[in-house]
């Protein structure tokens, strides 16, 4: 079979992904192709292994999650809060930067799954477009989740590889990440209107206040909001005690079963699995067939800004976990400026296809259970008038941060 065949395989599964006709099985052209291209052996399956075995705690982590939201909305917590958010003047500001900091300090997949049936209820309280309010924790999953290494599974992966000391991984990646929220945010409003009009729902009439008591709102606050506490708490103190992300989520699905004497098994994303292990085994293929090493690391300026785009480009085409580990062989095992740009790249980047990052996936899966129209050619849209800005942004910041350094060595 042809060298090329890896690259075309994977071009294919990405293009089917987007094709209209296809939007209810998505997940199909990567998952048939991943496994056609190991039963043909144009991936080896020791390749395919390899590719796959770095994504499992992450996937973990996502089939653990979106039952954990779904026992919280159950529990009430979600209604409890959009009955207070709904109430400001300014809550579309507020609801911004809540995802910002809950992207930062949870992580990018939690803060989608759990935020945006908050994001939906409270756009039904105020009578405005679910789309448009709900997009926020997609598009700032990428936007901040640059912050610290919880933040992204990406960041947890690349520090492990490359031994980074929290305080060199902030040190580099706080302004950046400041950068893309900010300019993302005007980016944000002045699309709004668009963005608005991209709902095939369109606003509807606000919804009363009223609500059915599942538990009291004491309870629900104190009870709901000490275990998502307690999460955060875990995730920063997992990697000291050897422990996994997935691990503490799962800890609170077992006293969220408990609570609500549910098992939301069938509303586990297994169509997001399913995608990210065919672009991950696919991705594995072609990347010994794409020529990435004139193209990825050094510390110039020129090579920081080429490294970034370049990965911004891969993230957006094959998943950016996948593309994460094609790169970073390229960037040495230490910390170092190309490891910045790789981290920028395929953590701002991946906005302007809606294969670019597990969580925007996962968002798209969770605005479809929610009940809310979130076609993949929608968030394109919005993706590049966002995406684009935010990570010029962001890389003028990090290639600023080069020049300082560079001058004073």
């Amino acid at each position: 079979m042809s060298s090329a065949a890896p690259v075309v395989l994977l071009v294919a599964s990405v293009a089917g992904m987007l094709t209209p006709r296809l939007r209810r099985v998505s997940w199909l052209p990567p998952a048939l192709l991943g496994a056609v291209a190991v039963a043909s052996g144009v991936v080896r399956p020791a390749e395919a292994s390899d590719a796959v075995r770095p994504l499992l705690a992450p996937l973990a982590f996502v089939v653990l999650a979106v039952p954990m939201a779904v026992m919280l909305d159950r529990w009430g917590l979600f209604e409890e809060l959009a009955s207070r958010v709904a109430s400001g003047r300014r809550y579309v500001g507020a609801l911004w930067v809540l995802a910002a900091l809950t992207t930062a300090a949870l992580n990018l997949d939690a803060a989608v799954v759990l935020l945006s049936p908050l994001y939906v209820r409270v756009a039904r309280r105020r009578g405005s477009s679910a789309f448009a309010l709900a997009v926020q924790p997609a598009l700032l999953s990428s936007l901040a989740s640059s912050a610290l290494p919880v933040s992204n599974l990406t960041n947890l992966i690349a520090v492990a590889h490359s031994h980074v000391p929290l305080s060199t991984f902030v040190a580099r990646l706080a302004l950046p990440t400041v950068a893309a929220t900010g300019v993302g945010w005007l980016a944000y409003r002045l699309a709004l209107g668009r963005i608005e009009s991209a709902d095939p729902g369109g606003p509807r009439r606000a919804e009363g206040a009223g609500r059915e008591e599942r538990v009291g709102s004491r309870r629900v606050l104190l009870g709901g909001g000490a275990l998502v506490v307690l999460v955060v708490a875990g995730f920063l103190v997992a990697p000291a005690v050897g422990a996994e992300p997935y691990e503490v989520v799962a800890a609170a699905d077992l006293v969220l079963v408990v609570a609500t004497r549910s098992l939301p098994v069938a509303e586990v994303p297994w169509d997001v699995v399913a995608t990210v292990l065919g672009l991950g085994v696919l991705a594995s293929g072609a990347a010994a067939h794409l020529g990435l090493g004139g193209l990825l690391g050094g510390s110039s300026v020129p090579a920081v800004a080429r490294t970034a785009v370049v990965a911004a480009a891969g993230a957006n085409v094959v998943n950016n976990l996948p593309a994460l580990l094609v790169a970073l062989p390229f960037t040495g095992h230490h910390a170092s400026w190309s490891l910045w740009a790789v981290l920028l790249g395929t953590n701002v980047g991946p906005l302007l296809l809606p294969s670019g990052s597990l969580a925007v996936l996962l968002w798209i899966s969770t605005m479809r259970r929610l009940g809310v129209a979130a076609r993949e050619r929608d968030f394109v849209r919005i993706g590049w008038r966002i995406g684009v800005p935010a990570l010029a942004a962001s890389l003028a910041v990090l290639l600023l941060e080069r020049i300082v350094a560079g001058a004073t060595h």
